[in-house]
């Protein structure tokens, strides 16, 4: 009999960020194994569904921008927020028999059934700095209970399931390394494939540098920017620099940069892309930068090699576990040295293509098909406990 899973869709109604690619992923991926039921739950409601971003709805920009004016005068906002979920929650959960609940989201809502979690990063305590200050303190108030009731504890990588066991003393066994996935949508294109999209936005398949992450201090694009700018001339009139991601927390200064340099005619400012459109923005792309200081997995880097992109990537974190030696390392703290890889790697075309072979190998090893059954294999363990 397949399994009632209960599914924590709500970072769903926010843009898609790596948390979002995730549960969309990883829920479609279950849903095509058979053996799992899934339930999904936006905040406040049920529906028998894998999880999937609600359509746009009419003056939907509007309220969101609203509630951003009015957000930071709302006191106790997130515990608040936080029982009328765990109200709505608990009620489904009894009413759909769930036989697990997976938070894809750190703290999960309610305890109804078995928990199994997934923590993607300890950011929030290595660099608490890149967070507003109210998720640090919720998370650091949160985190011990929730890790230490989850009868399971899923991690993206080695590098995150070293850091939870070292940091808050858990057995073992309870913590499982899930590598992520790549969608099939990101893969090698030819020009004819990416010049309606690139066209639109005045680009040249081949012909530009691509940085892609949300635009918050701990993604660092503000490296790329200075690695960028010490490109010889030649190199900058020939491979403009475009930047996608939508906008994260701290942003202002970032933004202020990247207007400046935008001016200069060198800088494409993206901002948020639609999901359709992003595989060929990476498709076309003459090399990849992802310079975050800190990254439990690290999807973009991926998701560039499976489209044929050489990738320079930091060697921090989760991302050497991730790359191997598909990627040139670059320190996120030495934009000088950056800035002479990445010149060589738009000036030699047998390094670029060497990288672009070694990384289509590397990145067909993650796939989403595998990061479920793994999952699966985790709830039946649970299951069988409980």
């Amino acid at each position: 009999m397949p399994l009632r899973v209960g599914f924590n869709a709500t970072p769903l109604l926010s843009p898609l960020t790596g948390i979002g690619q995730y549960i969309v992923n990883l829920g479609r991926a279950l849903a095509a194994t058979g053996e799992v039921d899934l339930y999904s739950f936006y905040g406040h409601r049920w529906r028998h569904e894998p999880p999937a971003p609600p359509p746009a709805t009419r003056g939907g920009d509007d309220s969101k921008r609203l509630l951003h004016i009015v957000k930071p005068f709302i006191p106790f906002k997130r515990e608040v927020r936080h029982a009328q979920q765990q109200f709505h929650f608990g009620r489904g959960s009894r009413r759909f028999g769930l036989e697990i609940y997976h938070e894809p989201n750190y703290v999960p809502i309610g305890y109804d059934v078995p928990v199994v979690i997934t923590v993607h990063d300890l950011s929030w305590l290595r660099y608490p700095e890149t967070h507003p200050a109210e998720r640090v303190r919720w998370l650091e108030r949160s985190m011990p209970s929730a890790l230490a009731r989850a009868a399971a504890i899923l991690v993206d990588s080695d590098f995150i399931r070293h850091e939870v066991l070292a940091t808050f003393g858990l057995d073992p066994a309870r913590v499982h390394t899930v590598h992520l996935g790549v969608s099939s949508a990101f893969r090698l294109r030819g020009r004819d494939e990416t010049r309606a999209v690139l066209s639109a936005l005045d680009l040249v398949h081949g012909q530009y540098v691509l940085a892609v992450g949300t635009i918050e201090p701990r993604k660092n694009i503000g490296h790329a920017l200075a690695a960028y700018a010490r490109l010889p001339e030649r190199l900058r009139r020939r491979y403009p620099l475009v930047v996608a991601g939508a906008r994260g927390w701290g942003a202002a200064d970032l933004e202020r940069e990247l207007h400046a340099l935008m001016a200069r005619g060198e800088v494409r400012f993206l901002g948020h892309v639609p999901d359709e459109d992003l595989p060929v923005i990476y498709a076309g792309a003459g090399a990849f930068v992802f310079a975050s200081i800190y990254e439990g997995f690290g999807l973009p880097p991926l998701e560039a090699m499976a489209s044929g992109v050489p990738v320079l990537v930091a060697d921090r974190g989760a991302l050497p576990e991730v790359t191997a030696d598909a990627a040139v390392r670059l320190d996120p703290e030495m934009p000088d040295d950056t800035s002479r890889k990445l010149g060589a790697v738009l000036d030699d075309a047998a390094m670029h293509a060497e990288l672009a072979r070694r990384g289509q190998r590397r990145a067909a090893l993650f796939t989403w098909d595998t990061c479920a059954r793994r999952t699966l294999g985790v709830y039946r363990a649970v299951e069988g406990a409980a």
